[in-house]
């Protein structure tokens, strides 16, 4: 049962950074990955049972499903960026 427990604390923590415009970090997601195939890997839970309780997390705290927020746009990410195109050609070539 501790397991299950700290399964759900590591999850609720990333999907609230989530719901929040933060970006999980790579090393917290490939922590969270090592957690769940090591409980796999000790009989403590399957892999089914993980991603019911990361699906039905996610939808706790955001509102919606995994799959709806896949489809979203990211809205950190439409930012309007600086057009640098013009870098694109050697400083000796501009004008």
């Amino acid at each position: 049962m501790e397991f299950t427990e700290e399964l759900q604390r590591q999850i609720t923590r990333i999907c609230r950074a989530s719901k929040e415009g933060y970006k999980t970090s790579a090393v917290d997601r490939h922590r969270l990955e090592g957690f769940i195939h090591a409980g796999v890997f000790l009989g403590l839970t399957t892999n089914e049972a993980a991603r019911n309780l990361l699906e039905g997390t996610y939808l706790a705290i955001a509102g919606e499903t995994l799959n709806q927020a896949s489809t979203k746009p990211n809205e950190a990410m439409s930012l309007d960026l600086p057009d640098y195109e013009r870098f694109d050609t050697p400083t000796y070539l501009r004008k």
